[in-house]
Formats: C-alpha cells, sequence, structure tokens
C-alpha cells in the first residue's frame, strides 16, 4: 500500500489499461458463457444501495420485504407462489443450502445423492463439504438416464438431482419421469434450474412444447434459479427456492448478537449484498411476463438460426436440436481441442466440452455477432491442415 495514496485519474487510467485484458460482452467474442450484460436499469438501482447487507436482516426490514416479494414472483413463475427462499450469491450456493437443508431433513446415517455426471460441478463441492456420498449415474443422450435410478436408490438416499438447462447443452432431465420414480420410493428432487428457470417458462408460454420441471411436479423439493443469469441481473443473483418453509428452517440458526434483532437468513454467506435483492425486485417488476418472454424468444430465435447456419456448414456435427438458447457442435475433420485453441486464438470465449464446443446465446449475443462468427469458424476448418 502506498503511503500518500494515488489521484483518482492516475487510478482510473490504470485500471482502464490493466482492465483491457478482459473480455466484455459488446465485443460479440463471448459465446460461451451463460451470464451476460446486467440489465442498465438494474445497473443503476444495484449500485445505489451498496452499502445494504442483509446478514443483519433487522437493519433492512424494507430490502427483506422485498426479498419476500422477489420469492412470491419467482416462487408463482415456478408454479408455487407460497414457496420459501433467499436470494442469494448464485447456484453454487443455492445447490450446496439445497443438499445441506435435505442432510439436515433426513438425518440418515451415510446419506447420498443421486445424480447425473453431467450435473453442475457445485454438487460435487456440496458432497465434500457436507459429507455426502454422491452415486453418479451416466447419461442417456446427454441427459439423466431415468431407466437407471430405480437400482441406484438405497435405504442412504436421501435426494435426487435434476437439470432444468443442463451445462453442456441446455437440455431438460426428465424430470417428470423422476417425479413418478420419487413417488414411489419417497425420495424428493432438487432441480437446478440455474440457467433454465429464467427461459423455459416464457418459452413454454410462446407455444414451445418443453416439459414441466418446477414445482408442479409434487416431488420437487427445491429449485435454484438464477436472476443474474438469463434474468439480466447484476452478478452476484441467484436464488433458491424450497416448497415448504420447513427445509429452510433446517439451515437456519440464531445469532445473538446482531444488531437489528432478527435471526440471520438460512444462507451460506453471512455478510450478503442487499443491493442484489433490490436490483432483482426492481428488474423483475420493470421487465415482467412480457419483457422475459420477449427476450427469451429472441435469444431463441438467434439460436435456431445459428443452428441452421451451423448444420450448412461442410464438417460440422451438431450435436443436438437446441431446447433452449444454448447449442453443442463439433467438427468431424478437426479435433474438438484443435478447433478450440483455433477459435480461442481468434479471440473467441467458448465453451470446451469431451464430446463438443458449446455456444450460449445470451441476450448480448446479435445477428451481427452471429454472423462474423460464422465467418470465422469456416475461415479455421478451411486451415484445417494446420497445427495450431
Amino acid at each position: 500500500m502506498n503511503v500518500k495514496g494515488i489521484s483518482r485519474n492516475r487510478i482510473l487510467n490504470s485500471l482502464s489499461r490493466r482492465l483491457s485484458e478482459d473480455l466484455n460482452f459488446e465485443s460479440g467474442k463471448i459465446f460461451g458463457s451463460m451470464c451476460t450484460e446486467p440489465h442498465n436499469f438494474a445497473r443503476s438501482v444495484y449500485s445505489a444501495y451498496l452499502e445494504k447487507n442483509i446478514g443483519d436482516p433487522g437493519l433492512l426490514r424494507g430490502t427483506l420485504d422485498l426479498e419476500r416479494d422477489c420469492i412470491r414472483i419467482i416462487g408463482t413463475l415456478l408454479s408455487h407462489s407460497k414457496a420459501s427462499g433467499h436470494i442469494v450469491s448464485g447456484g453454487t450456493e443455492a445447490n450446496v443450502m439445497a443438499l445441506w437443508s435435505a442432510r439436515n431433513e433426513s438425518r440418515k446415517e451415510k446419506p447420498e445423492v443421486i445424480l447425473s455426471s453431467l450435473a453442475h460441478h457445485s454438487f460435487k463441492k456440496a458432497g465434500d463439504l457436507l459429507g455426502l456420498r454422491l452415486v453418479v449415474i451416466p447419461p442417456d443422450k446427454h441427459r439423466f438416464d431415468a431407466s437407471k435410478i430405480s437400482n441406484a436408490i438405497t435405504s442412504h438416499t436421501i435426494l435426487m438431482i435434476g437439470t432444468a438447462g443442463s451445462t453442456d447443452l441446455g437440455l431438460i432431465d426428465p424430470i417428470q419421469e423422476m417425479s413418478e420414480i420419487s413417488s414411489r420410493f419417497q425420495i424428493p428432487i432438487h432441480v437446478d434450474a440455474s440457467f433454465g428457470g429464467f427461459v423455459i417458462p416464457f418459452l413454454k408460454a410462446r407455444g414451445s412444447d418443453l416439459p414441466d420441471f418446477d414445482f408442479r411436479l409434487k416431488a420437487v423439493r427445491s429449485i435454484t434459479i438464477d436472476p443474474h443469469k438469463m434474468g439480466m441481473a447484476p452478478i452476484p443473483s441467484g436464488a433458491l427456492l424450497f416448497r415448504n418453509r420447513r427445509a429452510l428452517d433446517t439451515i437456519s440458526y440464531d445469532t445473538d448478537y446482531l444488531s437489528g434483532g432478527l435471526k440471520p437468513r438460512g444462507t451460506i454467506l453471512g455478510t450478503s449484498p442487499g443491493a442484489s435483492i433490490v436490483s432483482v425486485w426492481s428488474l423483475l417488476n420493470l421487465m415482467g411476463q412480457e419483457g422475459y418472454k420477449k427476450t427469451a424468444r429472441s435469444c431463441m430465435r438467434l439460436t435456431e438460426y445459428l443452428y441452421q447456419r451451423l448444420t450448412g456448414i461442410d464438417g460440422v456435427v451438431v450435436i443436438s436440436k437446441p431446447e433452449m438458447n444454448v447449442l453443442g457442435f463439433r467438427s468431424s475433420r478437426i479435433k474438438i481441442s484443435v478447433l478450440s485453441r483455433r477459435l480461442r486464438n481468434k479471440g473467441y470465449a467458448i465453451s470446451t466440452f469431451p464430446t463438443h464446443l458449446r455456444l450460449v446465446i445470451m441476450p448480448h449475443v446479435t445477428r451481427s455477432h452471429v454472423e462474423l462468427f460464422i465467418e470465422t469458424l469456416v475461415g479455421v476448418l478451411a486451415n484445417k491442415g494446420r497445427s495450431n
């Protein structure tokens, strides 16, 4: 730390220079992220309330009321207006909390959780932190293979994990089929809809024939959903919703010293930005159902256009027809690792999986960005004889 401090101009110039190496969403080169440029209105609201720490909720009773509104609005979106939950830092915290609550409520010795090998990596963290045995089932065509669940259930099983908007291809696990299995064995389901939660309901409202995944299915105990993905809220802004309040109570603890006089929220983080709650509430009310329908449909139309363009390129194999604004592809002529490296050398930030490259068409991606990407991809494929 310097002795006398540095001028604001020098600091701002230094930041501009050093952060110029960061990619930004306006560049049109970020095709692999499930996050996007936050909505301008939500950004302005967030920055106006930076001092709010909801870790001491008694000091922020107005913010606490806004959080309850957020959970009611999101719960209604997910078919249960009386859900309980919290705005949290993101999908990882929410998923850990969901398993934490399930473990505490079940009280089983040597608890086990059944999930697909394609489930988000946050469940590995949760298993390690919570002492849970993860029973991992290989996928069937990039989805949870529900036919193998029954044989995996034991007297130690406390939960099944389904994904609505998978990390690799944005697909929906057979959660309806899982729900039927759940009713036979009395094993609840946690749904990781971090990505799909702000996509599927709005595409369904526009007529898309997508399966149910939410609290409409009686076996669903909890749902993770991230407003900072397709909800366009500032980072960090995740959410975890429980069907019943008692599930949240299993991870809630009293803390006497808090100056606001209320027990802390049942989250992992103590210090938590109340600005996330305020900005999510503001954005949900600003956008409304029609605003999110428009955004989801716009991204889906562009995804369908990209799908058509990719299928028309010789040597490109599209993994599956997209269910939402995520798709995967590979080359029949070039190794995935080589193709990924070449595209990264062109400045593109894309996601690489063992079987394909993933593209996510978020609100920051435009038609011109897609056209430029296709042009770049064709050029990269034409240089297939090169090693770099």
